[in-house]
């Protein structure tokens, strides 16, 4: 194993208590599993066979064969697997708890990840009949009987028994050391990083390392690198102040020059122009305010962030954006994020009219706002205000052109190449299923492109509870599924999908079950809204 003892922590997890809570086999990753959900338990996701790739919280991971996967409460994942090829993953939520004299109490979170990420990325293959121990337990779990129900957390103590004794004098292995270099490199990318002091830290050779790094990760070292050297860059040169030599010296570059060469290659433009793009020290408050600015060609300076609930922003202006405000639910860390704009400065803010009063008295202490008149405009008319109040009338009205094309398109792919559909937007949380047309629904599919809805709508906003015999009774031609992704929905919704009444539906036997996004399906956006058309192409190429 070499010297890799340098990256391990000895960890004792054999006092707590186990108990299994879910158990799912993945085939292919479907719905839920393609879209980042969060978990309210402890997670271990086997990979048996197959390839993909793993998203956690906002890293991405390619599945290996026979590896081990851990996900704490309170993190989100994804799973994106290779198609036409056979897939086996094992997916298994449990609680742990601890012994406190007489009583029994849940171990928190960062106590229970110093005992678990010991078993992240870790090679099972030596675990004793670990298919057929997975397979038995997932059957057990299934079935109705009581006595399953114990088979099945025995089973589970049999499999933590294993993992403890799995590598018990070295339990970091390669890739574990792998995993740790990555994050050396995210921590101390300004540091002067070489392939032969990050093999050395990971206990092997300078060519293995580099080949290993490239196949876990699919990017090179040197590429890595210079991604979370630019990635930093675009950050300082955000705030305006700082000169490109101390930037280029910040980062890990002694030579400017050569920081303003990469600089172009990567992202096409040279520091200069980029720094003046950003001139305006600009925030966004609250949601459905970004998607209004990106189109525009605008990225703030603060924005609401989170690799769930804005996945699509996360992804794509998560390193540009300096300062991540909480997106965590509206509302639910709204003093952290008012103090974080405080300590920021920003010369402007534009902000949701819907944040609370108590909000808006505090945003108008920072700096001057604009609040977006979120009701009583709709998605168009709050666009064409924002970009005016910005001076950007033109930018917006050449990308409102480019929207219309998209909705010709979209009609011709519905509408023309295919015969009329009937459609029923469909919600599902925990054991309820509601009939949901919010505005993005009503204005975007039923009124721009034109689909026909399954129900009589005269326009109107509707969430309400509807049930299996009155979809039956509608029998629409598609289902468009919104799906909340916690434990209870996903629970629901695979025993719906064994039900006879919800397999015989026209939209099911037709495979016109079609899976939407909270990100963009629930936003109201310029953005947001474009997502949501290349969405609908893709159900109806």
């Amino acid at each position: 194993m070499g010297n890799n003892h340098q990256l391990c922590t000895k960890v004792n997890a054999e006092q707590c208590i186990y108990r299994l809570t879910y158990t799912e086999k993945i085939n292919n990753a479907d719905l839920p599993h393609t879209e980042q959900q969060l978990s309210d338990t402890f997670c271990l996701l086997f990979s048996i066979s197959g390839s993909g790739l793993l998203t956690l919280n906002d890293q991405r991971w390619r599945l290996k064969h026979l590896t081990l996967y851990t996900m704490m409460p309170g993190e989100t994942f994804m799973l994106k697997t290779e198609p036409y090829q056979k897939h086996e993953l094992y997916l298994f939520r449990f609680q742990m708890y601890t012994p406190q004299g007489q009583n029994i109490e849940e171990v928190s979170t960062e106590h229970a990840r110093s005992l678990l990420n010991v078993w992240q990325f870790i090679d099972i293959s030596s675990i004793e009949h670990i298919h057929s121990l997975l397979s038995d337990m997932t059957a057990e779990w299934q079935k109705p009987e009581s006595i399953s129900f114990f088979r099945s957390q025995t089973l589970f103590q049999q499999l933590m028994m294993q993992l403890f004794t799995l590598h018990k004098e070295d339990i970091c292995d390669t890739t574990h050391a792998l995993f740790k270099t990555k994050q050396y490199i995210d921590q101390h990318s300004e540091e002067p990083l070489s392939l032969t002091s990050l093999s050395h830290m990971a206990g092997i050779s300078a060519n293995h390392y580099s080949e290993l790094f490239k196949k876990h990760f699919d990017v090179s070292v040197t590429d890595y690198i210079t991604k979370k050297r630019l990635a930093r860059a675009k950050q300082l040169m955000a705030k305006g102040h700082a000169k490109l030599k101390d930037i280029a010296q910040d980062i890990g570059y002694q030579d400017p020059y050569y920081f303003s060469r990469i600089f172009k290659k990567k992202t096409g433009i040279t520091p200069s122009a980029y720094m003046k793009s950003r001139q305006r020290k600009m925030a966004a408050y609250g949601h459905s305010i970004l998607g209004q600015l990106t189109p525009i060609h605008i990225i703030p300076y603060a924005a609401p962030l989170h690799p769930k609930w804005t996945a699509h922003d996360f992804e794509h202006y998560a390193e540009e954006i300096p300062i991540h405000l909480s997106a965590h639910r509206i509302n639910e860390h709204a003093e952290a994020n008012l103090q974080q704009l405080k300590e920021a400065q920003p010369e402007l803010i534009i902000a949701n009219d819907h944040v609370t009063e108590e909000e808006k008295q505090v945003l108008k202490t920072i700096c001057p706002v604009h609040f977006v008149p979120f009701t009583q405009l709709d998605w168009r008319a709050q666009f064409r205000q924002t970009a005016l109040f910005l001076n950007e009338t033109r930018e917006a009205e050449e990308w409102l052109l480019h929207y219309e094309e998209l909705v010709i398109q979209a009609k011709k792919a519905c509408l023309i190449d295919h015969p009329p559909r009937t459609v029923l937007p469909l919600r599902i949380f925990q054991d309820q299923l509601y009939l949901s047309v919010n505005r993005t629904m009503s204005e975007v599919i039923f009124h721009d492109i034109g689909l026909l809805p399954a129900f009589q709508n005269d326009g109107q906003l509707i969430e309400k509870k509807i049930s299996i015999h009155s979809i039956q009774q509608l029998d629409p031609d598609a289902i468009f599924l919104l799906l909340h992704k916690e434990p209870k929905t996903i629970a629901f919704y695979q025993k719906l999908k064994q039900q006879e009444a919800w397999q015989n539906l026209k939209a099911v036997t037709q495979q016109a079950v079609y899976p939407l996004a909270s990100d963009p399906w629930r936003e109201y956006t310029a953005a947001s809204h474009q997502r949501v058309i290349q969405d609908l192409l893709s159900f109806f190429p």
